[in-house]
């Protein structure tokens, strides 16, 4: 889990960016990790569960300034709740294509 907490906390490009935009950058690259997986349900025999993911991402993207905003504690547990979700979609994905017929 360690990688995807280090790739979602990896700082901004600009050195002079403060914690609010690091924040915000964070939040974008969460939601961008989740629509790839969404994308990767596509055609999957179960909807339900892309529908989920977009669903989440959606919430996400609409919290991204109250999330950026929170004191760091919250915002710690917000990333590594996301990133143990990101590993439990991405242990489900690899279950399942073990046993889709290609």
């Amino acid at each position: 889990m360690s990688d995807i907490v280090a790739d979602l906390l990896r700082l901004s490009e600009d050195p002079n960016a403060d914690p609010r935009t690091r924040r915000r950058e964070t939040m974008e690259r969460l939601v961008q990790t989740l629509l790839a997986m969404a994308d990767a349900q596509m055609g999957s025999e179960d909807p339900q569960h892309r529908h989920s993911i977009i669903h989440l991402t959606t919430i996400i993207r609409e919290m991204t300034g109250r999330i950026a905003e929170a004191d760091d504690a919250t915002f710690s547990a917000i990333v590594r709740e996301a990133a143990m979700l990101i590993r439990s979609l991405q242990r489900r994905q690899a279950d399942a294509a073990r046993f889709t017929v290609h």
